[in-house]
């Protein structure tokens, strides 16, 4: 059989199967194949993918291990102002943002607090003050949900950054809450690496707030629990203190004990006075040693809303505002309780910071109300405690008095006629001098009846009127350079009434103190009268420079009202051998 023609061949097998000498072959010259470029593309694409996939699965994972650092570190601290600190740095390193902050709402729905990280401490100073809520921060605060701003400026609502502040851009905000109420609002601002913040990067932020709130809740419960350890400890070291019997320095006492449990930079306790007025008792810190004595009206102040209401509260608003008017303008949070015993209110405690200090808290005013409660019912036990040894004294000493009356004098009366009996059937002589016995044993009877009257007096009680004021004058001493003299007549014990025992102290000290600024003396003389008519008279003379020319009279006016009030009288004179004295007058009330 012939072979086949070549044109034959061709019709056996396709034509495409067989290169063609003069186009581009598919083979080498080895003769292998090769793979199309096309397919080889799609490959190298897909393998970039999944690289790509790959790194960002890789940082995701790190963005989650940032997160559960940040999520341990904040969960490990038990000191509210320590997590929240925690709270803002984690924020940052785990966003990659310049700066962060975390605000802190108050009562008024302000920041109260505001920590931030990023801005030096030159820098800060440079700015001022810190954001109070407005802008962008005011938006977040009426409306709690996140927010994601590409540029801060550029918002409708951005009031701009005030002078000295950084240019900031980018910003990621959002609420920390705990359980249904908003505690404050976290803030990121700037990323360090540029460009803006990401839907990532927001919901990192969300999670890491929400691991915040949590933080914040326990670290609350622990300052707490802090809080009431303090409380129950300073009463259980004041209930001994008031029982002790140093009934004057009662509400001192108090007013101590109640700023150091509350953190409080100053305490005041307040008393009634009069039927409208009240005064001041008891004071501790800087801020309140001033009004220690002075008065003040019951209706339209602070204390006064708790001496009539029986209520505490803690004070904001236009309350704040007005305290600030008297305090002066270091004045911030502020509490008032009652000092409340059954259904007797005693007086009011005012527990106050200085501002930019943290608000007080629902717990603070609790625990400040229980401890104000426990503080009148101990006076009120030291009280009835006094009470009753005045009158075991009081029976033991008419028991006393009873027995030197009805025998000791009956037997000397005895004696008296027996002596006299005696006499009239004597001589002369010895009648004189058994008649000078009789004389003799009268005089022994009269000093005996006043024995027992003295007896039948109540004894004078520990930190009474007289301790107080030689108390008070032992306190001018360093200012005088010398110590007053003072001298009592007539019966000052028990005490005057509080209210004009406290006014004998205000005018005394003022007299003492203007002494010790202006009249340059050496000797000052005080002198303190009660008479049978109920008439108390202080006096208080000094050799010093006289009166001079009265620069001010608010302290002369001062004790001038202290008298009419008590239905007294003031009068203050210079002397003819130029001192000065003063004269005030009072009247008990029965």
């Amino acid at each position: 059989m012939a072979a086949p023609e070549d044109n034959e061949l061709d019709s056996v097998l396709p034509a495409q199967s067989w290169p063609d000498p003069g186009r581009a072959s598919s083979a080498d010259a080895a003769g292998r194949l090769s793979f199309p470029d096309v397919p080889r593309l799609e490959l190298d694409q897909l393998l970039v993918q999944l690289m790509d996939r790959a790194d960002d699965v890789l940082a995701s994972q790190g963005r989650l291990r940032g997160l559960l650092r940040a999520n341990a570190l904040v969960a490990g601290e038990l000191s509210l102002p320590v997590v929240l600190r925690q709270i803002v740095g984690a924020a940052r390193d785990l966003l990659g943002a310049r700066y962060a902050a975390l605000g802190v709402l108050g009562r008024d729905g302000k920041l109260e607090e505001f920590v931030h990280v990023g801005l030096d401490d030159e820098l800060v100073r440079s700015i001022g003050a810190l954001p109070r809520g407005e802008g962008i921060l005011g938006l977040l605060i009426s409306e709690p949900v996140p927010i994601r701003i590409a540029d801060l400026a550029a918002h409708s609502v951005s009031v701009g950054f005030p002078s000295g502040h950084p240019p900031m851009t980018g910003f990621v905000g959002v609420p920390i809450r705990i359980g249904q109420e908003v505690f404050g609002n976290l803030y990121l601002i700037e990323r360090s690496g540029g460009g803006e913040f990401t839907a990532e990067d927001e919901e990192l932020a969300i999670a890491l707030a929400a691991a915040a709130g949590a933080a914040i809740a326990n670290a609350r419960r622990f300052t707490e629990s802090e809080q009431r350890r303090r409380w129950l400890t300073v009463s259980s070291e004041l209930t001994p203190l008031l029982l002790s019997g140093d009934a004057e320095k009662a509400h001192t006492l108090i007013a101590e004990h109640a700023a150091a449990a509350a953190e409080a930079d100053f305490a005041v306790v307040a008393v009634p006075y009069g039927s409208d007025q009240m005064i001041v008792t008891g004071a501790s810190g800087a801020l309140a040693m001033d009004l220690l004595d002075t008065t003040a009206p019951v209706v339209g102040s602070l204390a006064g809303q708790a001496l009539l209401t029986g209520e505490g509260s803690l004070v904001t608003g236009e309350q704040r505002e007005a305290a600030t008017a008297v305090l002066g303008a270091d004045l911030g949070p502020l509490i008032v309780v009652p000092l409340t015993a059954g259904e007797q209110v005693r007086g009011a405690l005012i527990l106050g910071r200085r501002r930019a200090s943290p608000e007080f808290t629902e717990t603070h005013l609790l625990m400040a109300f229980s401890f104000a409660s426990h503080a009148a019912v101990a006076m009120e036990l030291a009280l009835a405690r006094a009470d009753q040894l005045v009158m075991a004294q009081a029976a033991d000493h008419d028991r006393i008095a009873s027995d030197l009356h009805d025998h000791v004098i009956q037997e000397l009366f005895a004696l008296g006629m027996k002596l006299q009996s005696q006499a009239s059937g004597s001589d002369p002589a010895t009648a004189q001098r058994v008649n000078g016995y009789v004389d003799t044993l009268d005089r022994i009877i009269v000093k005996i009846r006043s024995s027992i009257f003295g007896l039948q007096q109540p004894a004078p009680s520990p930190g009474g009127l007289r301790a107080r004021l030689r108390d008070l004058i032992d306190e001018h001493g360093p200012q005088l350079g010398f110590t007053a003299d003072i001298q009592f007549t007539g019966v000052l014990e028990p005490s005057p009434d509080a209210v004009l025992a406290n006014d004998i102290l205000a005018v005394a000290r003022e007299a003492l103190s203007n002494c010790a600024r202006h009249a340059h003396a050496s000797m000052i003389s005080i002198s303190v009268e009660s008479g049978d008519d109920g008439l108390i008279t202080l006096d208080i003379s000094d050799n010093g420079r006289g009166l001079g020319t009265a620069t001010r009279s608010s302290g002369l006016a001062n004790m001038r009202h202290r008298a009419e009030r008590n239905g007294g009288t003031f009068q203050v004179s210079t002397l003819a051998s130029g001192g000065t004295q003063l004269i005030w007058t009072a009247r008990l009330q029965y």
